[in-house]
């Protein structure tokens, strides 16, 4: 028997949604929301979650969750596909696919009101009257370009701030990189003439290029200067290799990219191959181990991210299932690129070919990414069942405290993701309000913070553990309930206790073991000793000790080398640096008159008087 929609979502109310085109959000009970999705029919979408003719496995644990649903009407489904990405950027529903690698890609920046140019690589486009040439979506294009530039041009790559303070040229100029003008007299209009060149090169004239260098050959042939000439031949070598492998894939055409999808229940890889001036550079993929989309959905929100990151869009884009919305999507696509672009399913031809390419990309990069997935989950699988947990902790995180005879209180959280550290996700903490040790109070401060800024980044854990006993799990429990959340699941670690073993191994008592304590339960549960779930926590546990203890040993060191000179008022990071660079070393220092710091360094005479005062008061009051 189908159940029938909750209060809150009764059929009325499903029937009163509109017949037309728009964004739905799903939220908790909190408000919280935990889906976005766009349609072409509002009414018709929303209710197949509840009719039962969205079979995926997702949905039931998607529907216990949710406890309204807002709708928004758009005038078309185009802009319902923008509305749906505007959303999700701006809410990060969990259940909602984001890629985690948008970075912008790489411009070339040229500043030509500079006295001698260089390209500089930067993901930034300012408004400060430089020349940005690019974006470049694919790393090994630009590589390969600045190669052939460097190889051929001798255009400097030093910074401004090196430029300006050499003295002699350095060893790019020795392997003929660079001209040098850091030094050497050098004609300014030839140095912009190369930089003409490097910007034609990397705007894809190469043929130009070469021409250019051809008449410039001929002509230092003519008037005799063969060094000259030996110089731009092999520059034309170079460049007149470029693209000349044998072993490029090459494809007919102009840009394209094809979409490469393998899908295993919810776990999902996409690969993203790109074909321009008719050569196929390099992949990028994205796995998925949550997905709750169908492909379709998959395919369209991994297409619109993406190209929102990178700015670089195609003639063509294949897909590999057709997109009931690929018109809106290549109208959209195609007013953001200025030109016109297609999204399609190649049935033949080089377009077949390279999505054949693309999907045994995807395929290789599932199995490297997930191949042995079910060994990783079967010690998590365990764990949950062992700690009555209500989902596979695939995230799992560990706070612990450190201090060092009750001062430099910090703490460590370490993030594990499918049993391996996640080590971006690590997260170190100062609690120096502290003047005396207070596990308990460290420990409070330390989750409501990190659970305040994973809650407002979406971004917690399936299971935090708190390294210490049913004390500072009740803590975080009470933490939590004040924020209002709902997760992440806590347990309490508590170490094992107990007399260490000696000669007298006989009458000593045995060692408690390992005791996770879970909320509300009376009895701690102590797993299986050996066990693979047990290691796993230890290790989780260890690794959490280990950077809690790392950041205190820093910050114990940082302030036991702390100078006497920064006790000094009127005695800054530059002034510390140039006395020690002077003298060598503060009992150097100490051991000067003041008209020597003054002289030396240009230390004021007052403070230098107050500098000897205070490294040594004696010496003044004699």
């Amino acid at each position: 028997m189908k159940e029938k929609p909750r209060d809150a979502l009764s059929e009325k109310r499903l029937k009163q949604l509109p017949a037309s085109p728009g964004v739905y959000l799903m939220k908790d009970a909190a408000g919280k929301v935990l889906y976005v999705g766009k349609a072409k029919v509002l009414r018709s979408r929303v209710r197949s979650y509840f009719s039962g003719s969205d079979t995926r496995a997702s949905i039931p644990y998607l529907l216990d969750r949710v406890h309204s649903i807002d709708t928004l009407v758009t005038e078309n489904e185009r802009q319902a596909i923008i509305l749906e990405q505007d959303l999700i950027r701006k809410y990060k529903p969990r259940y909602n696919v984001r890629l985690k690698d948008d970075k912008a890609p790489f411009v070339v920046r040229i500043d030509f009101n500079a006295d001698w140019p260089r390209l500089e690589l930067v993901r930034k486009i300012q408004d400060d009257g430089a020349r940005y040439i690019g974006p470049f979506a694919y790393s090994y294009e630009l590589r390969s370009l600045l190669d052939v530039i460097r190889n051929t041009i001798p255009l400097r790559t030093c910074s401004d701030a090196v430029l300006n303070n050499r003295v002699r040229p350095c060893l790019e100029y020795q392997i003929k990189r660079c001209a040098g003008p850091c030094c050497l007299d050098v004609d300014p209009a030839e140095y912009r003439a190369w930089l003409n060149q490097a910007v034609q090169i990397l705007e894809g004239k190469n043929t130009e290029v070469i021409k250019d260098l051809e008449t410039q050959m001929d002509k230092a042939s003519r008037e005799l200067r063969f060094e000259d000439a030996a110089a731009i031949r092999d520059r034309l070598e170079v460049l007149q290799n470029v693209g000349s492998d044998e072993n490029v894939v090459r494809f007919k055409g102009g840009s394209r990219d094809a979409f490469g999808l393998l899908r295993n229940g919810t776990q999902a890889e996409v690969s993203i191959l790109a074909v321009r001036r008719g050569k196929l550079f390099e992949s990028r993929t994205f796995g998925f181990s949550e997905v709750e989309e169908d492909d379709q959905e998959l395919i369209g929100s991994v297409m619109l991210q993406y190209y929102a990151a990178t700015g670089d869009i195609p003639d063509e884009i294949f897909v590999p299932t057709e997109l009931d919305d690929a018109d809106a999507r290549a109208e959209l696509l195609s007013e953001q690129r200025g030109k016109k672009t297609a999204v399609r399913v190649p049935l033949r031809g080089s377009g077949r070919r390279l999505l054949k390419l693309a999907s045994e990309n995807a395929e290789q990069n599932f199995k490297a990414r997930f191949l042995g997935t079910s060994q990783k989950e079967a010690p998590l699988r365990t764990l949950r069942d062992a700690l009555s947990l209500e989902e596979i902790p695939r995230t799992i995180a560990c706070a612990d405290i450190s201090h060092f005879q009750g001062g430099e209180t910090v703490a460590s959280v370490v993030f594990f993701k499918d049993a391996v550290p996640d080590k971006q996700r690590y997260r170190r903490f100062r609690l120096p309000e502290l003047d005396k040790p207070d596990d308990f109070e460290a420990m409070r401060q330390v989750v409501k913070r990190y659970l305040s800024r994973g809650a407002e980044e979406n971004e917690l854990p399936d299971l935090l553990i708190i390294d210490g006993g049913i004390a500072q799990l009740n803590q975080a429990l009470v933490v939590r309930r004040e924020l209002g959340l709902l997760r992440p699941e806590m347990v309490g670690l508590a170490k094992k206790r107990g007399l260490q073993t000696g000669y007298r191994d006989a009458l000593l008592p045995a060692p408690k073991p390992e005791r996770i304590y879970t909320p509300g339960a009376q009895v701690p549960v102590v797993l299986r000793p050996g066990s693979a779930e047990l290691h796993l926590v230890e290790r989780i546990r260890d690794e959490a000790h280990r950077f809690a203890i790392t950041f205190h040993r820093e910050r114990r060191t940082r302030r036991t080398f702390t100078s006497e000179l920064d006790k000094i008022p009127g005695i800054g990071e530059k002034r510390r640096l140039a006395l020690l660079r002077e003298f060598g070393s503060v009992q150097a220092v100490r051991e000067a008159e003041p008209h020597e710091l003054s002289s030396r360094c240009g230390i004021p005479e007052k403070l230098a008087q107050r500098i000897i005062q205070a490294l040594n008061p004696q010496k003044v009051s004699e």
